[in-house]
């Protein structure tokens, strides 16, 4: 008999892996949601001081993430995340393995992923025409 996905990001969840890192493409029930897409957007739409957006980025990006922080009974503590494209604008300059790799040691990172997967990365976009981000080092599933 087959695992649920409840059971399988319990179990992975509860794992002493290092980092605990859940990619999905559907949506998973009792999870709360950020668009970081979407807010992330914004913060950039009303900052006028275009040297300092990276860095304000990060900030916001960051304090979204803390902020989204939650407990779930069965997961623990938790942050899920969805649209991340904006994070791999070049201006903005960010590692989004780093972000990846800060946010998912102390708590679990669901990460809602429109784009490609294999064993070892990730694509957004494509494969073939996308960006490929290395998880060798990151323990995670896909659901």
């Amino acid at each position: 008999m087959s695992k649920s996905h409840s059971d399988i990001i319990s179990d992975y969840s509860n794992s002493q892996a290092r980092n605990k890192i859940v990619f999905h493409r559907d949506e998973i029930a009792d999870i709360h949601t950020i668009n970081i897409g979407r807010r992330i957007s914004e913060v950039i739409f009303n900052f006028k001081d275009l040297e300092k957006i990276p860095m304000r980025v990060l900030n916001e990006l960051e304090l979204s993430l803390i902020a989204s922080l939650t407990k779930h009974d069965q997961y623990g503590n938790y942050i899920s995340i969805e649209n991340p494209g904006i994070l791999f604008e070049k201006d903005l300059k960010l590692d989004f393995s780093r972000v990846l790799d800060n946010y998912s040691q102390n708590n679990v990172l669901f990460v809602k992923w429109e784009g490609e997967i294999d064993s070892d990365n990730i694509y957004f976009l494509s494969k073939e025409a996308g960006i490929k981000i290395n998880l060798k080092n990151l323990s995670h599933i896909v659901l």
